[in-house]
């Protein structure tokens, strides 16, 4: 079915119902109801509804999910072209509410589109739902549209064909194009303060962050959102710019409104919250590349500044860090620039110039040939500068251009004149810390990664003992079975598996392939919580667990106990480690297979599918056991070293850690963050306490 036909079927002739003169009599006459003692509209209603519903004998999910779309092209055609909204919208959501089924298959469509479209029509004489609503139900499709009409009107090309809104040949390079001599003309430094300035309001001082989340709204308020973190990428790319600057207020509204519109038109911002209902793993891939693309348009990437030189030590704890290494650099040198470049003394939002000068001088313990070395060699980016090869939020590398793609994660200076460097923000640039010292770390050490996965196991234990939190770890067997586990915690009421993966968030992944996505989370997520849950399953069925560590025992008993499942990154995975995207993830690839399409991906996506079936496995085991599995995956977390961090923040005992933990765990704000969600929770808790004057 498409528009034009469905137009057609409409514009035919008035409904037919309309003969009966809203007649009770008349209208249970025409639906073919048996007449009684009593008449009413709801019966007329129901079977109408009941009507269209049998105009198919199969494929009634699938025509929920084409009224869908037809909805959203009739906005796109109204907004674009001029189309009239009515009677076609109304129609299509009784068509759509009509044959509404919790059965997600896709089994095709069988049945009479004509029949159903004429009941539809009927139905609506019955029941109409008027039109005051539009906007603030279907707040994404109308922005979209209209986002797409601004940038048209504005001399951009627009295509829009049936199920599909974009940028016709050029256009998008073109307006790319504009938008980065937007930026070049004000100068990256002045468009970086531009964004520090405007998103400081949001800055949390606890956590060193900036809440920048997403803005969704049950009642239709949301608005396109401006996409900081690809205009910081640019910034970055564009750092000195071209002169004379233009830093006119003018200027600096115009980029940004192009820059709004631009990212709506890719559409991959939510409106409305995306937590109620399920789906599955065929609507769960593109939800998952939206998420990626989302993070890289308006996110931006930041760690607590406090918690770098922690986590560096940490993740190297095997490591002699005063050992000079081939780049004539030990680790505590690059430390202790890192550590001044990240000091509360530079505490200020956006932008910093920093001198070689003053930097030697605030690492006194570090020769000045040896802060030249760890500056040009590992902190700073080369004299070319970052994102070189960064336009669209879709590049990434290839093996063509192992280069394409945003580069500046990688590395938190960036050169100015002479021997000055600029930090953008020291939130912002605080994990390229970590990732310059690693980049350059890997080249003399081949093991790196493995080594560094045992050692965040220690840091983390040590942290937690740090906070007064016992906890266990080591090997085990059980029912002929071996299991390793990283880290247990316990409460009174609840036992906290945690399976630590180094695995991070690659380049591809961010630009929103959704092959080297699944492979992210497959390494990372799926890997952990398949470890984790095997745990789960022999203690519910053993009772206990005896875990050998360096030849010491400990032992958990489960006790009528709660267990939850975390699986930790050492990095932040953004968007990803949404509670409730990861019980949509579990949930939707519960029957799922992944196949790639490039046959180099094939064992990557192999480990894929191993882990979803023990998953598979281990549900079928706890069900067999009489656990409650209603929300198979409520009690599974997916967090990072860093949030981490931030969660044993004023904690000093293993209650104190569960209560940080769930003070979150029942919420839903629809941020997908963490961070903004602890933050949130918090702030709640004050104003519920604050006394009253």
């Amino acid at each position: 079915m498409d528009l034009t036909t469905f137009r057609q079927i409409v514009d035919r002739s008035p409904p037919a119902i309309m003969a009966c003169q809203e007649n009770l009599q008349h209208l249970y006459d025409y639906v073919g109801l048996e007449h009684g003692s009593s008449y009413t509209r709801s019966a007329v209603s129901n079977a109408l509804y009941a009507r269209i519903r049998d105009c198919f004998t199969s494929g009634h999910a699938e025509v929920w999910r084409a009224c869908q779309s037809l909805r959203t092209d009739l906005i796109r055609e109204h907004t674009l072209l001029n189309a009239p909204l009515d009677p076609y919208f109304e129609v299509l959501e009784h068509l759509r509410d009509a044959v509404r089924t919790d059965d997600n298959s896709r089994t095709t469509i069988e049945g009479d589109w004509d029949t159903a479209v004429r009941t539809a029509f009927d139905h609506v004489q019955i029941q109409s739902w008027g039109s005051e609503n539009r906007r603030m139900t279907y707040a994404r499709e109308f922005m979209v549209a209209e986002a797409a009409r601004a940038l048209r009107d504005a001399g951009y090309s627009i295509l829009f064909e049936p199920g599909k809104l974009g940028f016709g040949p050029e256009s998008e390079t073109a307006l790319v194009a504009n938008i980065e001599q937007l930026v070049s003309s004000m100068g990256g430094v002045n468009v970086a303060r531009r964004i520090f300035a405007d998103i400081s309001k949001d800055f949390d001082p606890e956590q060193q962050r900036y809440h920048i989340v997403r803005r969704i709204s049950a009642t239709g308020e949301g608005q396109p959102q401006v996409p900081w973190g690809y205009l910081l990428q640019l910034a970055a790319k564009h750092i000195q710019g071209r002169k004379p600057y233009i830093t006119t207020d003018a200027h600096w509204h115009k980029l940004r409104a192009f820059a709004q519109a631009y990212a709506a038109v890719i559409n991959v911002q939510p409106y409305a919250p995306t937590f109620y209902g399920t789906m599955d793993a065929v609507d769960l891939v593109p939800y998952l590349q939206e998420m990626a693309l989302y993070d890289t348009l308006f996110r931006i990437p930041q760690m607590r500044p406090s918690d770098v030189v922690k986590i560096a030590r940490g993740m190297l704890g095997w490591f002699d860090l005063s050992e000079p290494t081939k780049g004539g650099w030990s680790v505590n040198q690059v430390l202790e620039v890192i550590g001044y470049l990240l000091s509360p003394s530079l505490d200020a939002r956006g932008p910093i110039f920093i001198t070689e000068t003053e930097i030697r001088r605030g690492c006194p313990d570090t020769p000045s040939n040896v802060v030249a070395k760890i500056l040009d060699d590992v902190l700073s980016h080369p004299c070319t500068g970052a994102n070189k090869n960064f336009s669209l939020p879709t590049d990434a590398p290839t093996s063509a251009q192992k280069s394409s793609g945003q580069d500046f994660f990688l590395r938190p200076l960036i050169r100015s004149s002479g021997r000055q460097f600029i930090l953008l923000d020291r939130s912002v640039c605080a994990p390229a810390c970590l990732e310059a010292l690693l980049t350059q770390l890997r080249a003399d050490m081949k093991d790196l990664d493995e080594k560094i996965g045992l050692s965040i196991e220690d840091f983390l234990k040590s942290e937690f003992t740090s906070h007064g939190i016992c906890s266990k770890g080591g090997d085990y067997d059980s029912g002929g079975k071996h299991g390793e586990c990283d880290l247990a915690l316990e409460t009174d009421e609840t036992i906290i598996f945690a399976e630590i993966k180094k695995k991070p968030l690659t380049r591809k992944a961010k630009a929103g392939s959704d092959a080297h996505i699944l492979l992210d989370l497959a390494g990372s997520l799926l890997a952990a919580q398949a470890q984790a849950g095997w745990h789960e399953v022999r203690l519910r069925k053993d009772g206990h667990l005896h875990l050998e560590s360096k030849g010491a025992i400990s032992c958990i008993d489960l006790n009528e106990r709660e267990v939850e499942r975390v699986a930790v990154t050492l990095l932040d995975f953004g968007s990803f480690q949404d509670r409730i995207l990861l019980k949509q993830f579990l949930e939707g690839t519960l029957n799922a297979t992944f196949t790639p399409s490039d046959a180099n991906l094939k064992k990557g996506f192999q480990r894929i599918n191993e882990a979803l079936a023990e998953i598979r496995e281990q549900l079928i085991e706890l069900r067999s056991g009489g656990s409650d599995v209603r929300q198979p995956f409520f009690h599974c977390w997916f967090l990072s070293v860093p949030q981490l961090l931030v969660l044993l923040d004023n904690v000093t005992d293993s209650a104190g850690f569960r209560q940080a933990l769930w003070s979150c765990r029942h919420v839903a704000t629809g941020s997908s963050d963490l961070y903004f969600d602890l933050s949130y929770m918090k702030r709640l808790r004050k104003e519920t306490t604050a006394p009253i004057n």
